[in-house]
């Protein structure tokens, strides 16, 4: 009984249910059954799906970007620039200011620290955001002005915080060259002295690189307009032409010694860069001591933000080119004659403090102060 009960027939099957869909038929079944039933309907074609428009680039209002772009400028410090990024990462990323505030941070902290900030979670997502921008960005598609301008300062502060090696730079160098060659290199200096350092190590590759650092292109548009390279911008050219890799141009170094020798030319530029300088020009076997004065004497004023190693690498930087670095002062006694335009011919003389001759501060020592008037706490002996 047990096996009767267990016995299962074709013909015991349940029929299909109203308005359910008829099976296909099977490889197998004959034409003649096939033909019965008829051939399986088969659903109409989905549309294919309209292509996802281009998402248009971000940017933030004009009024919000000056506004940031002052809080990034008047930061003291590498810390508060890094705040600045937190509170508007999310809401309020732009291109347009992120890339100079990853540029002031990787300026305003030394070695160590700024080691120690692109370990940050924020640094690294701006980072990202960053380097996407400049090999890809819409926001950067070269229809401004500026906008080769901004993929180098992304491209600088980069590489400076380590976030990205010069290799990786290849693809977004060749998109900022293309857009400066559509605008006939009409760029400021300092964007042609950055091009020049981040090409320096992608140089020997060949390709369009090559062809715009070549004496004819870039370095040509910049010996043009070397009055405008100020301090940060002469530390990026020495800093390509060092090294056995480096751009040698005799014409633009020759233009760079002169501009050292500009009033306040060292501003801007961090003690480490001072170093590097130093040791380019003694590289490159540069001699000329009124260049060269000027650097020293910055160095000493500024020698306590020089590590133990920094200074002794300067220090063998000067006595190699033959000028000390406790020498590079003017003797005391030496004059010096200038023909200053309309100010007729100036002569100055260096002299030197000697023991007895300080100046004394106004009433220091001359006259002993009074003592303060007493007071009297007993009423009693008030009233007489």
């Amino acid at each position: 009984m047990l096996g009767i009960a267990s016995y299962d027939s074709d013909e015991d099957q349940a029929a299909p249910k109203a308005g359910a869909p008829a099976p296909a038929p099977s490889p197998a079944e004959p034409a003649a059954k096939r033909a019965r039933t008829g051939p399986a309907a088969v659903p109409p074609k989905a549309p294919a799906a309209a292509p996802a428009p281009a998402a248009a680039p971000k940017r933030i209002h004009e009024q919000k970007l000056r506004e940031l772009r002052k809080e990034v400028s008047t930061a003291k410090s590498a810390t508060a620039v890094v705040q600045v990024i937190r509170r508007n990462l999310e809401d309020s990323f732009d291109v347009r200011w992120a890339a100079e505030a990853l540029y002031q941070v990787a300026k305003r902290s030394t070695a160590r620290t700024r080691q120690e900030w692109a370990e940050d979670r924020a640094i690294i997502k701006i980072g990202d955001k960053l380097r996407q921008e400049a090999e890809t960005g819409a926001s950067l598609s070269g229809k401004g002005q500026d906008d080769a301008d901004t993929i180098l300062l992304t491209l600088e502060a980069l590489r400076r915080m380590t976030l990205q090696e010069p290799a990786a730079q290849k693809t977004a160098i060749e998109r900022a060259i293309s857009m400066m060659v559509a605008n006939g290199w009409r760029h400021p200096a300092k964007s042609l002295a950055r091009l020049y350092w981040l090409g320096a190590p992608l140089s020997r590759e060949g390709g369009s690189i090559k062809d715009s650092l070549d004496s004819k292109a870039a370095p040509a548009q910049m010996r043009a307009k070397s009055t405008d390279l100020d301090g940060p911008d002469l530390a990026l050219l020495l800093a390509a032409m060092k090294g056995e890799q480096g751009l040698k141009d005799s014409g633009l170094l020759a233009k760079v010694v002169i501009r050292l020798k500009a009033k306040d030319i060292h501003k801007g530029l961090s003690a480490t860069d001072l170093v590097e300088m130093a040791e380019a020009l003694q590289e490159m076997e540069v001699s000329d001591e009124d260049s060269l004065r000027p650097l020293g004497q910055e160095a000493l004023r500024r020698r306590g933000e020089l590590t133990p190693d920094e200074s002794h690498r300067i220090h063998t930087a000067y006595q190699a080119m033959k000028l000390p670095l406790p020498k590079v002062w003017t003797p005391a006694g030496q004059a010096k004659t200038k023909n200053m335009t309309g100010a007729g011919i100036v002569t100055t003389q260096a002299f030197a403090l000697q023991e007895g001759h300080e100046k004394k501060r106004r009433g220091n020592n001359d006259i002993e102060r009074t003592s303060p008037p007493r007071v009297v706490r007993d009423m009693k002996m008030c009233s007489y």
